[in-house]
């Protein structure tokens, strides 16, 4: 049995935490090349999601519990944010939540920070 660490990013290809350059999308490590620290700070970025992933038996198991088969994580994941949201409506969201945001930023950076505060439990 292993653990893979996703770490989920909105932001942009190049996006640097921890000492690492995350690619845009989901990034796989192993949970042994990264340190409790690096896995703090990534954790502690509201614009990023991490998402632990166990394998048995080199059969990957995600968060449903079923096979790599399965889409259903995918689709929900493509759904967190409806995609026809104005800035106002994700700024005045993100404000519900008490997500701090920059006045100046983007949809994309947006939707990010508001994907990740709802992978990650927050809002529901």
């Amino acid at each position: 049995m292993s653990d893979i660490i996703i770490v989920k990013n909105r932001i942009k290809e190049g996006y640097r935490r921890a000492g690492l350059a995350l690619a845009k999308g989901d990034n796989r490590f192993e949970q042994h090349t990264l340190t409790q620290s690096q896995l703090d700070a990534l954790h502690a970025d509201p614009r990023l999601s991490v998402v632990l992933e166990t394998r048995e038996g080199g059969h990957p198991k995600g968060l449903s519990g079923n096979g790599e088969d399965n889409k259903t994580q995918s689709e929900m994941d493509n759904q967190l944010v409806p995609a026809n949201l104005t800035v106002e409506q994700l700024k005045t969201k993100l404000s519900e939540l008490a997500i701090e945001f920059k006045a100046s930023s983007k949809k994309e950076e947006l939707v990010a920070l508001l994907e990740a505060a709802l992978a990650n439990g927050r809002g529901k």
